[in-house]
């Protein structure tokens, strides 16, 4: 039992820090995964607050057309006047009209941009971005359902590479054990 014991000694680090190197691959991957599903939106946003600003119709701005986001992976615009009022925007959510929650609508109000992941019923996960202009705030969103299938897939592959790694440690212990009792001088 000594000799698997020491054994399990030598490899407990490598797997400790094999464990710590798959996290963070994970986690960075994840968050790089998520980050990305805003990029659209923010050039939505930033395209119709431009426009906007200029002096443009709200009605006439491109993703402003019909899409329930419960089962589309469309992207769709949104657009309020400053004191909260739908001003533009077809998006619906079974059928309803879209209602972004009045504390977004603040928030970009104060802060001038926003960018979140909204849930507005279970299911239906949107990465939504919302900027500020002179005169209207522009709501952007589109289904997290593609992104988070991929995460979904990353998570897979790096747990197999998380076990596979520790596999290969646990031969490198034993390995070393080996090598270590096999040239090292035995007193007689």
């Amino acid at each position: 039992m000594n000799k698997y014991l020491h054994i399990f000694k030598n490899w407990l680090g490598y797997a400790a820090i094999v464990s710590l190197m798959c996290f963070l691959v994970y986690i960075i991957a994840q968050q790089n995964f998520r980050q990305a599903a805003n990029d659209p939106q923010y050039q939505m946003a930033e395209d119709a607050v431009t426009a906007l600003d200029k002096g443009a119709d709200p009605k006439s701005l491109p993703g402003t057309s019909p899409v329930d986001i419960a089962g589309s992976l469309s992207p769709y615009l949104v657009i309020y006047d400053r004191a909260g009022n739908h001003v533009a925007g077809e998006a619906t959510l079974n059928g309803q009209p879209l209602k972004i929650p009045r504390v977004a609508i603040d928030y970009v109000n104060r802060k001038g941009s926003d960018a979140v992941t909204w849930q507005p019923r279970p299911g239906v996960r949107q990465a939504m971005v919302g900027l500020g202009g002179k005169n209207y705030l522009a709501f952007t969103g589109r289904s997290l359902r593609k992104t988070e299938e991929r995460v979904a897939t990353l998570g897979g592959q790096v747990l197999f590479g998380w076990a596979m790694s520790l596999l290969a440690m646990l031969v490198v212990a034993v390995v070393q054990d080996v090598i270590t009792k096999k040239f090292t001088p035995q007193l007689v």
